[in-house]
């Protein structure tokens, strides 16, 4: 299986675009494991968080393995470890709609995760459509 690693904050709002470019994988059902990261310190189910419950559903749906992590370090440090916890083939990252003078701009969190991984990163695009 190819292991995904993706971030999912509690109101995050790249959940879509992550879910979407991972689901959207050749043979994803068949062939895509994915572990969904999510940083808090509360002892609450991980599925009572709306975002991580949207993903799971979206991606359960689709035929995709899912598992949930929940950690107490940074989102960066979190879906780091993670992936190298579990030897993850690859980390879903979200992107930001940018104009193009922006796009070759990340949010910094995105390109922390780029520059700190030797692993491949996918970078979702935004879900909306644009003229």
């Amino acid at each position: 299986m190819y292991q995904i690693v993706t971030g999912i904050a509690p109101e995050d709002p790249q959940t879509a675009p992550k879910v979407s470019a991972i689901a959207e994988l050749p043979a994803a059902a068949e062939t895509v494991a994915v572990t969904i990261v999510h940083v808090s310190d509360e002892e609450r189910e991980l599925r009572s968080v709306p975002a991580v419950n949207e993903a799971y559903e979206t991606l359960t749906d689709h035929g995709i393995d899912v598992t949930l992590r929940r950690s107490t370090a940074t989102p960066l440090n979190a879906v780091l470890a993670v992936a190298d916890d579990i030897d993850a083939d690859c980390i879903c990252i979200g992107g930001r709609r940018r104009s193009p003078a922006g796009k070759n701009q990340l949010r910094s969190g995105s390109e922390a995760v780029i520059l700190n991984t030797e692993r491949p990163v996918l970078i979702a695009g935004h879900t909306t459509n644009s003229k």
